[in-house]
């Protein structure tokens, strides 16, 4: 049976994960502190790592206390990179505002950015599928095996929330695009029915509901990648070719029991959720229980 065994916190968009042994689920799906806080611009635009691979240099380590606070400091950037100098490190309160990290951030991306805050689900990449992501660390390690990369760099690189044992890879993408089974030939068929029925067209099963612990999910899709996943998580250097060699090899590696049709490119990993509207708790350990469709076996 698949058992969770990490999970990871992003508390502000784009910058380093926290990684705890349990946390409390909000009714949207999303974990609580999950990108709770962003950056933007003056303009009110969205600054990440998608449009400033500066970011990548930023080492943050959070405190979830009652009082939140960061520690921030600044590495080196990809060979090439012309980029500000960075401030000493420093600690900061997770607050809106000037006496926040803006500054300190302002300095090292060399743009003014403020820090906003959605206590209330925070700020997801897909308004459609606001809950947590899962992946399999199996999953993972494949990836980590098509790149000679470590496992720790390809999940700083994905960022998912919850990381899942004792399965095979990318069984998570059966929650979420499952294949309907195979059908049956007229010689295969018992009883009357008709053989046109045999070939007529049949939807695509829906995404599956799944329980992690008390608190249950609906797999939404496969999530497709951004150019971030391309960049080493530390200092931005781009891999080169990277999407062109996930993909061919995440074609050959898709299981039997997987719809890729609705997919459009295999540049996808891990799943995106909305919650069941109850919240709930997660914590390593939990088993990983999916719930199968009414009338499918």
């Amino acid at each position: 049976m698949p058992q969770l065994e990490r999970i990871t916190l992003h508390p502000i968009k784009s910058l380093d994960g926290l990684d705890v042994d349990r946390a409390c689920v909000l009714p949207c799906g999303a974990l609580a502190h999950d990108r709770r806080w962003r950056l933007v611009d003056l303009d009110g635009g969205v600054v990440n790592a998608k449009r400033s691979p500066l970011i990548h240099r930023i080492r943050a380590d959070f405190e979830l206390s009652a009082t939140p606070t960061v520690r921030l400091s600044a590495g080196e950037t990809a060979q090439g990179s012309r980029a500000p100098e960075p401030p000493a490190p420093d600690i900061f309160p997770l607050l809106p505002g000037p006496t926040g990290p803006s500054r300190w951030l302002s300095a090292t991306l060399g743009v003014e950015v403020l820090l906003q805050e959605r206590p209330d689900g925070g700020f997801p990449d897909d308004r459609d599928a606001p809950g947590l992501t899962l992946v399999s660390s199996a999953s993972l390690a494949e990836v980590a095996r098509w790149f000679s990369l470590p496992i720790v760099e390809v999940r700083r690189r994905f960022r998912a929330n919850l990381e899942v044992g004792d399965c095979d890879p990318f069984w998570e993408d059966a929650l979420a695009s499952p294949a309907l089974p195979p059908k049956p030939t007229p010689f295969e068929a018992t009883g009357p029915t008709p053989s046109d029925e045999l070939h007529q067209e049949i939807p695509p099963l829906p995404p599956m509901h799944f329980r992690v612990g008390g608190a249950g999910f609906t797999a939404v899709n496969v999530c497709r990648r951004c150019p971030v996943p391309t960049r080493d998580s530390i200092n931005g250097t781009i891999t080169e070719h990277f999407r062109e060699v996930f993909e061919a090899w995440r074609r050959r590696r898709v299981p039997r029991d997987v719809d890729t049709a609705g997919w459009g490119s295999y540049y996808r990993l891990a799943i995106n959720t909305v919650g069941d509207g109850r919240g709930g708790n997660v914590q390593v350990g939990d088993r990983i229980e999916p719930v199968a469709h009414p009338g499918v076996s």
